[in-house]
């Protein structure tokens, strides 16, 4: 072995001979920015995770309490034909056909004297439809038990609120009116051949007093009808 010597005659100064090994400076992956360990790997995936459920449970729940702001119905009238298919102190029921596929209903037209309410058919629990019973002067859905009263107000069963009805309008048949829903006191002038036309549906409270349309299981009134469907 050799060694340097200083100036001055003495040894110092670094060692530049042969060593029997040479360090090899080794990388550490852990300093490398772009490094993952599994920890960060599963941690990443978990949070990936929770993140599509998390869509997968809001979206439908956000779309549905939306739907009816995105859904309203175009305001319009349809022909279902004259007073006369319709006898006082009666309830009748006819099929309409809305401006799309899943507006099609049935209708059940309630005249009573100077009365006249039209009723859809759809419980206001899950959307079943429900039948009328001229024994009990009543409504009945076979789906869950809702009951509903000759007005259509629930007497029985999980329905949220009463039936949902349309708004109405008498006409001649040269299409002057003669009465609406709004101002009915020209339904007792109405004759026979005078045309019964139906408009759009909305919602009621237990007092009959008109809402926009509701989805089914949707309350009108109360705390509930403020955080449904959250």
């Amino acid at each position: 072995m050799t060694s340097q010597q200083d100036p001055d005659g003495t040894n110092g100064g670094r060692y530049v001979g042969p060593r029997a090994h040479d360090p090899v400076e080794e990388n550490d992956p852990h300093a490398d920015p772009a490094f993952i360990t599994r920890t960060k790997f599963l941690s990443g995936v978990a949070i990936a995770t929770g993140a599509v459920m998390t869509g997968a449970i809001l979206v439908p729940v956000v779309g549905f309490a939306v739907a009816d702001s995105l859904k309203d119905e175009p305001a319009q009238w349809v022909d279902i034909g004259p007073l006369s298919q319709f006898p006082e102190e009666e309830t009748s029921s006819i099929a309409v056909s809305g401006p799309a596929p899943e507006s099609d209903r049935r209708v059940f037209v309630r005249r009573r004297g100077e009365e006249l309410a039209m009723l859809w058919n759809r419980c206001t629990h899950l959307g079943c439809p429900v039948t009328y019973n001229s024994g009990s002067d009543g409504y009945a859905c076979p789906c869950h038990g809702g009951a509903y009263d000759s007005e259509g107000i629930v007497t029985a069963g999980p329905p949220a609120r009463p039936l949902d009805r349309f708004d109405w309008m008498v006409v001649t048949p040269d299409g002057q009116q003669v009465a609406r829903r709004s101002d009915p006191a020209g339904l007792a002038d109405a004759s026979d051949e005078d045309r019964l036309m139906v408009g759009v549906p909305f919602s009621v409270d237990d007092e009959l007093q008109p809402y926009r349309l509701h989805g089914p299981g949707e309350p009108v009134t109360g705390a509930l009808s403020n955080l449904y469907p959250f």
